[in-house]
């Protein structure tokens, strides 16, 4: 059985404000409340917990040294009561209390962030739950569930907003034997070195690729394989733009298909029924940055 509480939430927001006003009577003005119910609630704080908390010098209260270690654990709890309660009053009104959002994992991830950072200073009240995808189609994400999501473009896609194109260029370590030979390189060339793929990207070029090839999981992990001159792969542009700078990755000279697009959409999961948190985060995903990188 849960043993109930002697204290409330109320007695000790009351002792927080005599302790930052600096007294009773601020207090009760903070509070909106008379100075002989403010006095009341405090001692019938220290009564319930039989100690101390306060201790007044001249017209200015000051807290106890067992009413400051009290207090401090007690204003997390006053607090979280208090974005609670808000939470509650907006969430009465019909907004979401949870937005589901599907990113691909190619999306820029600072793009996404300050999206997330902008909302949560709005909307701070509701839960944003993120899931990472590579290159999974609406229908694989529908099947797990989505408010919104941005995915690569399909040709029976009709409802998604375009919001950027991804540059997938092909590329290698700098002392790959591929970056030993001289002029465009072709198809049959390429096919004699382990390419990497990421798992759910390219699908038809993997399942037709006739040289030795790796799948995996992550773009982080295929960035770090080529980056260790294992393979050669098409990689982000924008997730490995300081290595191509300080000249650890190279572009292949390739006589064919050097850089991807992919386009990326904005889609919400049921158009005819968007959520007013939902359409706040979607708009400022798409408000956030250029349209292409």
């Amino acid at each position: 059985m849960t043993r109930g509480t002697q204290t409330t939430i109320e007695q000790w927001a009351t002792l927080q404000a005599v302790v930052e006003c600096g007294g009773y009577a601020q207090a009760a003005e903070r509070l909106a409340r008379s100075q002989s119910a403010v006095s009341y609630t405090v001692a019938r704080l220290q009564e319930r917990l039989g100690c101390a908390l306060l201790e007044v010098e001249g017209r200015k209260a000051h807290l106890t040294e067992v009413g400051a270690a009290l207090l401090a654990e007690a204003i997390p709890l006053i607090d979280d009561l208090a974005r609670l309660e808000s939470r509650g009053r907006i969430l009465s009104h019909g907004e979401e209390a949870c937005v589901r959002l599907s990113i691909e994992a190619v999306f820029p991830k600072t793009w996404l962030f300050d999206a997330l950072v902008a909302f949560q200073k709005t909307h701070g009240h509701v839960l944003v739950e993120l899931r990472e995808n590579v290159r999974g189609s609406i229908m694989s994400q529908a099947a797990e569930g989505f408010d919104l999501a941005i995915t690569s473009w399909e040709p029976h896609e009709r409802t998604g907003r375009r919001i950027t194109d991804i540059e997938m260029v092909a590329v290698a370590h700098r002392d790959h034997p591929l970056h030993q030979r001289s002029g465009p390189l072709s198809l049959a060339t390429l096919s004699r070195h382990l390419c990497v793929f990421i798992q759910g990207e390219s699908v038809a070029a993997a399942l037709t690729w006739e040289g030795p090839h790796w799948r995996v999981n992550t773009v982080e992990a295929a960035i770090e394989a080529v980056g260790r001159a294992l393979c050669f792969g098409w990689l982000p542009r924008h997730q490995i733009a300081s290595q191509i700078a300080e000249g650890t990755l190279v572009p292949l000279p390739l006589e064919l298909g050097a850089s991807r697009l992919i386009p990326l959409v904005l889609v919400y999961a049921d158009p005819d029924r968007i959520g007013s948190a939902t359409r706040a985060l979607g708009e400022l995903l798409l408000s956030g940055a250029p349209k292409t990188r």
